[in-house]
């Protein structure tokens, strides 16, 4: 396929890519789970300036998308002007905290509010792109001046062009400039690096293999080895994103490892001079049998090449059959597609793309080439896009039997726009694409030929570890799943498997937590998994005989059946250790049985977090015939209690079967209340209903981080930063909220790249009950070459097992040079209430205490107009000399620390979790120790297809008292379980978080609100 080359076609979901994708193209909040923007936060703290400023009344890449749109989008259809800014507000509302839209379509107007500000516009005249844009400029001038100071414009616009997008298909985004670059590397499959592929274990950055013919291959470095420092950076501090920035740059750049080997006394070091680095995105082996496995991580620039030496150097290598593995591959490059395709293929079209009447086919181009060999497509649900292509080419031209489960669905084209002015790109959708047979795949995928299905029982059924499954998941994820995804006229969902088989799922035997990765004396291939699939897929193409998909179906039957044979009877044993009799019905009739069936839990409720529950189902057979393989399932919106399955079995006339599973209700679980209902079925179609079971969860108690930091210098003594300096970082956590904290982590990220060298950067805190406090230590250095004149580094308090967090970026000003600390002794007293304790020589130092008048320190030495004191726990602090005098007491007296951050408490009185009624009336008080900024509301509802929608918004300013926000106001529900999330602001950094659900019944004649 020939292309400009200032854009590429690429086909990517699922996966890295869709992760790009969601980065600035989903809707997402505080507290519900996705992610934000990958650039600075969209918003500020009032009155801080945190970036460059954005002219967004200019609209540019607004603009820029709109002309691309009309020029080249797939289908000029779904282009409605109206619904366009009604989401781009949207999407503006929900990442900007300080704005909330109310929108009346009915009346063609919406007001806009933000902070305290508010204002009506028409949208009447909304019928065009152009004026669209219009409109959108004049709503961002009464925008821009009302927000707080400091935000990302930029980041405010890409979020109006990822609304506006969003309602013409799910795989149209613009994407960031640091999500551009890395779709840039991903799909050329080239960057600048030393050629390791590593992995964090057990938090030591470990080589799992170097790559061959690259940097730290030709140096000597093996799988297994413990990078622990990269250039002056210890690896013990980083993530291993951080490592791998670490160790990327531009090719011809030096790096040096320090790199720990088994055997080896001491840190050997590594002196790499960077290369353009070409990663792999196909591995290969020759498996028994001969037959050859070829696996394809995604269709990157090399794609094509890879495969083709790899097939290449399997049939040298004996190899009678192919395995292309495609599972969990989610695209990439639509030239790369059709260039692997046409490996396999000696004619036919391989791919044809399709906008309006404009058709571009891509054929098979290698004529005569060697390609009668039989070959097997694993496929499963995240192979998506062009992996889909070369598994539907090599499905409709009858060249490969499809082995696995129904792919993702994608069958669409997306273009690259690049904007080299800013460095974002526009991914949009031009082109659908159809396989062979003009067949299109979009929403409903491929198809297997051999549908494979894995069921799970465990050993043992005593507890929420034990987990079984038989039938696959209710709620799946594919392209019909995602909003406002294309239809296609060429789609229909009426292809079937020709065979389908379940299996038992067997789990691999767990990898020690100690043990290291493969060393070079193992199988350097050992990545690729003998599992039941692939060997299934080599069985059945050395029982094959021959090279079309039609003759390899007929063949497959035998096998087939044997191994159904064989999967039937390892489930009956499975199930039998665990009490269940899964006999099938024999073929001779016999009388019907009747089912009656209740489901009951062992505690009544509310439960509590971290409970154990039982839940048992009882069947009793009065009819005169026996019940087999009786089975119920539960659904409920609470993904802790759906789709779980209760196996009953057989069920003798007159007989009563009972089957227990079990329920962990989560540590941080929220308030609300669940409707469980469940589906019985019978092997021979015995059904009874089930009476539904209404459950409670009662909310954990939550801890509150509240900490305050110190920075302790080692250098001069002057409390200061400057180069080539040592400093502590002391940070006392106090929890301030209502529940324990259980495994509370401080983590210091380094933001200043490699002008800072973190000593550590994480730090176990362990429990932390209700109002206990703990303080720990962390280090750095400032290093002479930082760029700037500050050190930036974000500081995260957190505990995973309830989901509390706390944390901020510090700007830490690098002086220049600093004054000698003055030896000086004696003890000194406070002059009056309120004294000033500072953590530097400095009256820009952040303030860490405040004393009563009277209280004394002894003195450590002066600096200029300070003195330096020690404090009661030994640390240093610098006073005012003015405000102190010369005392003959001891050292004592009232000190009252500082805490830099102590989040906000949110107090609300949720009347109801289980109503009929439409809207909820919420009311409360956000409080804070110096200031609330702001409180706002979102409301998700998952089965009423309410992804996130925000509600209500609260500015404190102006407020009679600047600590305290009453908050009232009255919240839609929809039918189901209704997720409310407030948030509470002190500052962009410092933000309080409560959650709760509330389950409105759905009557028949219920309405959305």
């Amino acid at each position: 396929m020939r292309r400009r080359l200032s854009l590429h076609v690429i086909l990517v979901v699922t996966a890295a890519a869709l992760a790009l994708v969601l980065t600035v193209g989903k809707r997402v909040h505080e507290g519900v789970s996705g992610v934000a923007f990958s650039t600075p936060s969209a918003w500020a703290a009032p009155g801080t300036a945190a970036v460059p400023r954005h002219d967004l009344s200019e609209l540019k890449a607004f603009h820029l998308t709109l002309i691309r749109i009309k020029e080249a989008y797939v289908d000029p259809s779904r282009i409605d002007p109206k619904k366009m800014l009604y989401q781009a507000l949207d999407s503006v509302q929900l990442n900007i905290p300080e704005v909330l839209v109310e929108p009346d379509e009915a009346a063609d107007r919406l007001t806009v509010v933000v902070n305290d500000k508010r204002q009506t516009f028409s949208t009447a005249d909304v019928d065009s792109p152009w004026r669209l844009a219009k409109t959108l400029k004049q709503i961002f001038a009464f925008v821009e001046p009302n927000m707080n100071p400091g935000a990302d414009l930029a980041a405010v616009e890409y979020a109006a062009v990822n609304g506006m997008l969003e309602t013409l298909d799910p795989h149209s985004v613009l994407m960031d400039p640091e999500a551009a670059r890395e779709l840039d590397a991903s799909t050329s499959g080239k960057f600048g690096g030393l050629g390791i592929v590593i992995r964090m274990i057990d938090r030591k950055l470990m080589v799992v293999r170097p790559m061959k013919n690259t940097p730290a291959g030709r140096a000597g470095i093996k799988a297994g080895d413990h990078i622990v420092k990269i250039d002056h950076q210890s690896t013990d501090v980083l993530t291993s994103d951080e490592a791998v920035d670490r160790m990327r740059g531009k090719p011809e750049t030096p790096v040096t490892l320090w790199i720990s080997r088994k055997g080896v006394a001491d840190p050997m070091r590594f002196d790499l001079i960077r290369a353009e680095i070409s990663s792999e995105s196909v591995r290969a082996k020759l498996l028994d049998g001969g037959v050859g496995l070829i696996k394809i991580s995604n269709f990157q620039g090399s794609t094509g090449a890879e495969t083709d030496r790899a097939l290449t150097e399997l049939r040298a290598g004996g190899a009678t059959g192919i395995i292309l593995d495609l599972r969990g591959n989610p695209g990439g490059l639509l030239d790369q597609a059709v260039t692997t395709a046409d490996l396999f293929v000696d004619r036919g079209t391989i791919v044809t793309t399709v906008k309006g009447g404009q058709r571009k086919p891509r054929r098979a181009e290698r004529g005569d080439a060697e390609t009668n060999f039989p070959v097997v497509v694993l496929i499963n649900s995240g192979s998506a896009s062009a992996s889909e292509i070369v598994a539907g080419a090599l499905k409709n031209l009858d060249r490969a039997l499809i082995v696995g489960t129904r792919s993702f669905g994608k069958g669409s084209v997306q273009q690259l726009y690049r904007n080299d002015r800013d460095g974002t790109t526009l991914k949009l959708t031009v082109e659908q694409y159809l396989t062979p047979g003009d067949r299109s795949i979009q929403g409903v995928g491929i198809v297997p030929d051999v549908a494979l299905a894995r069921q799970f029982v465990p050993a043992d059924n005593d507890g929420p570890e034990d987990f079984l499954r038989l039938l696959p998941p209710t709620r799946s994820w594919g392209e019909k799943d995602l909003d406002a995804h294309l239809t296609s006229s060429f789609a229909k969902d009426t292809d079937q498997p020709s065979y389908e088989l379940p299996f038992l799922y067997e789990k691999p035997k767990d990898r020690p937590a100690d043990a290291p990765p493969p060393t070079d004396d193992d199988d350097p291939d050992d990545d690729i998994v003998m599992d039941f699939e692939t060997v299934l897929a080599r069985d059945l193409l050395v029982e094959a005989g021959a090279d079309d998909r039609p003759a390899m179906i007929k063949a497959a039957r035998a096998l087939i059946t044997k191994r159904r044979v064989a999967e039937e009877a390892k489930l009956g044993a499975a199930l039998g250790k665990l009490g269940v009799d899964w006999s099938a019905p024999p073929a001779t009739a016999e009388p019907p049985a009747k089912l009656t069936a209740t489901v009951a839990l062992d505690q009544p409720g509310p439960l509590a977090p971290g409970a154990k529950v039982a839940m048992t189902a009882t069947v009793t057979n009065s009819g005169a015939g026996p019940a087999y393989r009786v089975h119920l399932r539960t659904h409920a919106d609470d993904g802790i209690f759906d789709d779980d399955e209760l196996v009953i079995g057989k069920v003798a006339p007159g007989q009563t079967r009972t089957f227990t599973t079990w329920v962990e209700v989560p540590k941080d679980a929220i308030r609300r209340v669940d409707r469980l209902t469940f589906d019985l079925a019978e092997a021979r179609g015995a059904t009874a209903p089930v009476p539904p079971v209404s459950v409670a969860i009662e909310a954990a108690p939550r801890p509150t981080f509240a900490y305050r930091h110190q920075l302790i210098d080692e250098g001069n003594g002057d409390g200061l930063l400057q180069r080539r300096e040592r400093h502590r970082m002391r940070v006392s956590v106090r929890n301030t909220g209502d529940g324990p904290a259980t495994e509370t982590t401080a983590v210091l990220r380094n933001a200043s790249g490699d002008g800072v060298v973190l000593d550590s950067s994480r730090m176990e805190i362990g429990e932390l009950p209700a109002g206990g406090e703990k303080t720990v230590e962390f280090a750095f250095t400032v290093q002479p070459d930082l760029v700037g004149d500050t050190a930036d580094i974000e500081l995260v308090i957190y505990d995973a097992q309830v989901g509390a967090q706390s944390g901020e970026k510090l700007k830490f000003p690098v002086m220049s040079s600093g004054a000698a600390v003055v030896a000086a002794g004696g003890v000194v007293e406070a002059k009056a209430n309120n004294t000033e304790l500072r953590e530097g020589a400095s009256a820009d130092a952040a303030v860490i205490a405040t004393a009563a008048r009277g209280t004394r320190w002894k003195v450590l030495g002066t600096v200029g107009p300070w003195t330096k004191v020690e404090l009661d726990d030994g640390a240093p602090g610098f006073v005012a000399t003015r405000a102190i005098g010369r005392s003959g007491g001891k050292p004592g007296g009232s000190v009252t620390a500082r805490y830099q951050v102590t989040p906000p408490t949110i107090r609300v009185s949720t009347p109801t979790h289980d109503t009929t009624a439409a809207r909820l009336t919420l009311t409360g008080t956000v409080t804070d120790d110096t200031h609330v900024e702001d409180v706002y509301v979102f409301v998700a509802n998952s089965a009423a297809k309410i992804q996130t929608r925000k509600v209500l918004y609260r500015s404190n300013r102006g407020g009679a008292d600047p600590r305290t926000l009453a908050l009232s106001g009255e919240i839609p529900l929809w039918p189901g379980s209704n997720v409310i999330t407030i948030v509470a602001r002190e500052s962009a950094d410092v933000k309080t978080m409560s959650t709760t659900v509330v389950y409105r019944d759905a009557p028949t004649t219920a309405a959305a609100p």
